[in-house]
């Protein structure tokens, strides 16, 4: 048998990693997979930790969960150890993941899934990427071409939300619905002001139901500390695809949403301190990755002090109440799923994996 071992710190790379789990486990009987994530590939692989339930966002987060982080970066370099991998696998989660390459430093073969996004900040990450990580498998081609010119090969197979998200034509029903984040710090600085939003629009909207959709990782009772008089509905895509409208903290739930071709807009706040630190620091004009892939503004961003009740009320009132903004919206999101062709990423990241273990 060979051993692997995936890692991944957030809702979206344990979404990823469950899922090339699977197709890993249908490709070959011969492989032992060992996961450090969420649900996700605790379904797929035999869990070890469950790094979501201590994973945050934010550059002053991080410090005061310093303690604990440690403490779990320390327990997963020793159970990497005591388990000898024929190979490992990082799923984004770049802070956590790279520092982890450097310790094992070349002990085992790594791969590195779903690349950190030097392309945006801290593009010196480059050099341990260089020294450290045996292949790079990325989600986007333009990654393809930025690590090209960097000097390290990229593969690129496609985008895996393409297999994993199925349109199935639900009907459009009168629902604005919000995602706050997956991170407990997230929520805390989005759902707040989403609510307040809420109310607004109850006012110019009585006609609409409004919802929070809840990422697996997060439990209800969370929701309820801030608000009991909005439903909570669990993650799923006919959620997403029956929602008239969304309001989104930017991740990769709103490449999810662009998929659907589901109107949204996104909204971002961090701590002022960390907020004027990443200003001076990252490099790339747009937030979101639809905005990104495009190189123009297809949704409109709402960042920190913009992101406040009254404006994203009124952005959504715009599209909302006015049917041909609604529809040119609607029409641009479907370029969007152009852009993460071919299909069948994941089934040909598994077969690569299993070709390079000769399983």
């Amino acid at each position: 048998m060979k051993k692997i071992i995936i890692i991944a710190g957030d809702k979206s790379g344990d979404l990823y990693g469950g899922f090339l789990c699977e197709n890993l486990n249908k490709i070959s009987q011969s492989i032992d997979i060992y996961s450090f994530g969420g649900e996700n590939l605790a379904k797929h692989s035999k869990q070890v930790i469950n790094l979501l339930a201590k994973s945050v966002c934010g550059l002053t987060e991080v410090i005061s969960s310093l303690g604990e982080l440690i403490n779990t970066f320390n327990k997963t370099l020793s159970c990497i150890k005591e388990i000898k991998p024929d190979l490992i696998i990082l799923i984004d989660f770049p802070d956590f993941n790279l520092r982890l390459a450097k310790k094992l430093n070349k002990q085992f073969p790594i791969f590195y899934y779903i690349s950190p996004q030097i392309w945006a900040w801290r593009k010196n990450r480059i050099k341990l990427i260089k020294k450290y990580i045996d292949e790079m498998i990325v989600l986007f081609k333009f990654e393809k071409e930025f690590y090209k010119k960097e000097g390290v090969t990229a593969r690129y197979f496609g985008h895996p939300l393409l297999e994993i998200i199925k349109n199935q034509n639900i009907p459009t029903k009168k629902i604005i619905s919000f995602l706050p984040g997956s991170r407990i710090n997230e929520i805390k600085n989005h759902l707040p002001v989403m609510l307040q939003t809420k109310k607004i629009l109850e006012k110019e909207l009585p006609d609409y139901k409004f919802c929070i959709i809840r990422p697996q990782n997060m439990s209800k009772s969370f929701y309820n500390t801030f608000s009991t008089k909005i439903e909570i509905i669990d993650h799923s895509y006919k959620a997403i695809e029956e929602s008239k409208f969304i309001i989104a903290s930017s991740g990769t739930a709103t490449v999810e949403i662009a998929i659907l071709k589901v109107p949204f807009i996104i909204i971002y706040k961090l701590n002022n301190l960390s907020w004027q630190i990443l200003k001076r620091i990252v490099n790339t004009k747009f937030v979101g990755m639809v905005n990104i892939l495009s190189s123009k503004q297809v949704i409109e961003e709402l960042l920190q002090k913009d992101a406040n009740p009254s404006n994203i009320a009124q952005t959504t009132l715009k599209y909302l109440q006015n049917e041909k903004n609604y529809n040119k919206l609607k029409n641009n999101l479907s370029k969007t799923k152009e852009m993460l062709t071919p299909n069948g990423a994941t089934v040909n990241i598994a077969k690569f994996i299993a070709d390079y273990l000769k399983v």
